[in-house]
């Protein structure tokens, strides 16, 4: 995706939107049995991945916006921490709807937030260590990437389930 472009962020976001909505009408009416699987000990069930998402969505939401107000943030990497954020929230016994609904409406929320994003904010930095940073523009794209890859395992899960 070229950067600078409004068309390129508006496309961006239109994709979430999409990508979000076509999950939900997939995912909603899943088996609890189906939801609740965890294929192997330590792996997450499909509820867990969904909260993960949750967390994913949470995470960078304060780096979306906060980038476009300062630059060169240092920001908590959660990402070491997956499991525990995943396991303090308790999302296998949170009811599902209501999973489902906070991911969709936290995702068409910052894709309101990519489509209005401020062009000249677009390559400001996150610092995530001495070795490693990653503007905004690289950020946002990086976000839905990471999306469609845990909801392709779901949709990998749901498969073997069959």
């Amino acid at each position: 995706m070229e950067k600078n472009d409004t068309n390129d962020w508006n496309r961006l976001a239109s994709d979430i939107e999409k990508t979000v909505n076509e999950a939900c009408k997939q995912f909603r009416s899943l088996p609890q049995e189906t939801i609740e699987a965890r294929p192997n000990p330590g792996n997450w069930s499909v509820k867990e991945i969904i909260g993960h998402l949750i967390d994913s969505a949470s995470n960078n939401h304060q780096r979306f916006i906060r980038l476009q107000i300062a630059d060169g943030l240092a920001f908590p990497d959660y990402s070491q921490d997956n499991d525990a954020w995943v396991s303090i929230q308790m999302y296998q016994e949170a009811p599902w709807d209501d999973l489902l609904a906070l991911w969709r409406y936290f995702n068409l929320h910052l894709a309101r937030v990519i489509r209005t994003v401020d062009e000249k904010r677009i390559d400001h930095i996150w610092v995530v260590d001495e070795d490693t940073s990653i503007a905004l523009g690289e950020m946002m794209i990086d976000y839905l990437r990471h999306m469609k890859d845990h909801l392709q395992q779901i949709r990998e899960r749901i498969d073997s389930m069959i």
